[in-house]
């Protein structure tokens, strides 16, 4: 498997993109970070779970400083850096097919799920990781409406798992497939027990 590369986004800092082998189109994922968290080992994560599924882009956000560590000012900065982003992936890689897909942990899921609604003609499917936005009826046929097909929670916090099997009674009612993994006990973190529920439910999340 290849190693993940920069990909320039103009009016942010260099995203990270893993680019699959071959020469077949292949859809794309979209992946924004915890604060404090790294595009770098975002994009690790998603490509060693997709294989060479996916193109996959890890957006980075603003620098926290000397500490280290990256986060998204607010959550309309982190959507234009997610539509700059995607614009820039895919001039860069033709075979990128239409559509595509947005994963979020803790704060790109919490961030990503108050604008994404009016994305979902170009990222019809989600994956929210502990995050704590809670959907209503509203956001949820508008994602529809847009194109928005599936989505899944994934938590290992009870409070994630709250706010995601709230939101997953108001997305049904908006018409939008919805599916919630809780992981009881693994706490705030996409890793462990957490990431076994996600893997186990992207044939659910890919399929047509």
């Amino acid at each position: 498997m290849a190693a993940p590369r920069a990909l320039d986004v103009p009016g942010f800092l260099p995203a990270v993109m893993f680019v699959p082998a071959g020469a077949e189109a292949r859809p794309l994922v979209v992946a924004a970070h915890g604060a404090g968290g790294s595009p770098e080992w975002e994009c690790d994560y998603w490509s060693r779970l997709l294989g060479e599924r996916s193109f996959v882009v890890c957006l980075r956000g603003t620098s926290l400083g000397k500490g280290g560590g990256y986060y998204y000012r607010t959550q309309h900065a982190l959507e234009a850096e997610l539509v700059a982003a995607e614009r820039a992936a895919r001039a860069a890689e033709p075979r990128i097919a239409p559509g595509g897909t947005y994963v979020g942990f803790s704060q790109g899921s919490s961030m990503g799920s108050a604008i994404i609604a009016k994305h979902g003609g170009k990222f019809s499917r989600l994956v929210l990781v502990e995050g704590f936005e809670r959907w209503n009826v509203p956001r949820a046929r508008a994602f529809a409406k847009a194109g928005g097909k599936r989505i899944l929670f994934a938590c290992g916090t009870k409070d994630c798992n709250a706010a995601a099997s709230e939101s997953a009674r108001w997305i049904a009612r908006g018409g939008v497939d919805v599916r919630v993994e809780y992981a009881f006990g693994a706490g705030h973190t996409p890793m462990g027990e957490v990431q076994e529920r996600v893997s186990a439910a992207l044939p659910w999340l890919f399929a047509e």
